[in-house]
């Protein structure tokens, strides 16, 4: 039995991402760091999502050389993907008129530029806060107390989900503003 040509090039795209994925897997095995008792290595997320693109590209893999043809193509993960996502969006767009805001967009970009310029001077959890809370108010939404309510918890969980699960270091800002965040650390148990 000879593959055709076509499945070798369809399968090609994804064996080469395979091979990729295999030695980026390698090097995150070899991260040397002591580990601690009871906490992930700074090589769990790495190794974890290569992982899942490993199992992806050797399923695409053999799908694209063993599987049996359909009436039409054969189409991979990411081939379905874009064209459900083109399907959607021509709906969308025949159904909605599509309205232009620059003033907003410009507002949008602006708060964007201003956190980062802000977020080592005031911390995380202060710059994400402001800035979640500034994007609500740029979208439109007026009831101020929703808007408090869901900048403080948003930033909050944030910070939470980033130091202490996933272990990423973030910016605890410049006195005074650094007593905040050191305080919410202190609070939810992150050293």
């Amino acid at each position: 039995m000879t593959m055709s040509r076509s499945r070798v090039l369809k399968a090609l795209p994804y064996a080469v991402v395979l091979l990729v994925a295999a030695f980026l897997y390698f090097t995150a095995s070899n991260i040397e760091f002591q580990q601690r008792a009871g906490t992930l290595g700074p090589d769990f997320w790495p190794k974890a999502i290569v992982a899942l693109l490993l199992v992806t590209c050797a399923f695409e893999v053999g799908r694209a050389l063993f599987a049996k043809d359909t009436i039409g193509e054969v189409s991979g993960v990411l081939e379905e993907i874009v064209e459900e996502s083109a399907e959607q969006h021509a709906v969308v767009a025949a159904e909605v008129a599509v309205e232009h805001h620059p003033v907003l967009l410009a507002l949008g970009i602006a708060a964007t530029l201003a956190y980062v310029a802000l977020v080592t001077r005031l911390g995380f959890f202060l710059s994400t806060a402001l800035y979640l809370a500034g994007f609500l108010a740029i979208g439109g939404y007026r009831r101020w107390g929703v808007i408090a309510a869901v900048s403080g918890l948003g930033a909050l969980l944030l910070m939470f989900i980033f130091m202490k699960v996933v272990y990423v270091s973030l910016p605890i800002g410049e006195a005074p503003f650094s007593a905040v965040t050191l305080l919410l650390m202190q609070l939810m148990g992150i050293r």
